[in-house]
């Protein structure tokens, strides 16, 4: 004989805590899924504390072709604020945040994806610097199950970064312009 199943019966059921927490996951994991975030400390790109508008626009063409990107990617930029109107200039629609001061950009973007949770909401992460800084963060996206990938200059890159991230993309920056 069936037992018929009453409202409360079913209503607890569907709150039970396994069940939460199960569906808690697959709403991470579609969150997740086919997105990356791209935490770009842009004077370490460019290799200059006052990256112009034009070198910007530059390593970002090289970046671009570099690095894969897809429509559902976002950006976070840092620089100190010195630079702020020529980067400002150079992006469109992405989050730009500013801090000075040893380290300023690094601290910004790393205190960023940890405030925002980016180990929930994306399945990859590309980290737009060489600096020994990001270490910790690239750690623990990776102990999270996130896809990290490093682009830096090649002179410019920490021996222990390189070592946590599995993948490190080299970016030259466009040779000078004949005069």
């Amino acid at each position: 004989m069936i037992t018929p199943v009453t409202h409360l019966d079913e209503f607890r059921a569907r709150t039970s805590r396994t069940s939460r927490r199960s569906r808690r996951l697959e709403h991470q994991e579609s969150l997740r899924q086919g997105r990356a975030m791209h935490l770009i400390d842009i004077e370490n790109l460019v290799g200059s504390t006052r990256p112009t508008t034009c070198e910007v626009e530059e390593v970002m063409t090289i970046y671009e072709s570099l690095v894969p990107t897809g429509a559902m990617d976002q950006y976070v930029v840092a620089v100190n604020h010195t630079a702020l109107l020529a980067v400002g200039i150079a992006f469109r629609g992405v989050r730009l945040l500013a801090r000075s001061g040893p380290d300023g950009a690094d601290r910004a973007l790393v205190e960023s994806a940890y405030d925002d949770r980016i180990d929930l909401r994306f399945e990859r992460v590309i980290i737009g610097s060489g600096d020994g800084y990001f270490v910790n963060l690239a750690d623990w996206l990776t102990d999270a199950g996130l896809h990290v990938t490093v682009v830096s200059r090649r002179g410019s890159l920490s021996r222990h970064l390189a070592a946590i991230v599995p993948d490190v993309v080299c970016l030259e920056p466009p040779a000078l312009h004949a005069a």
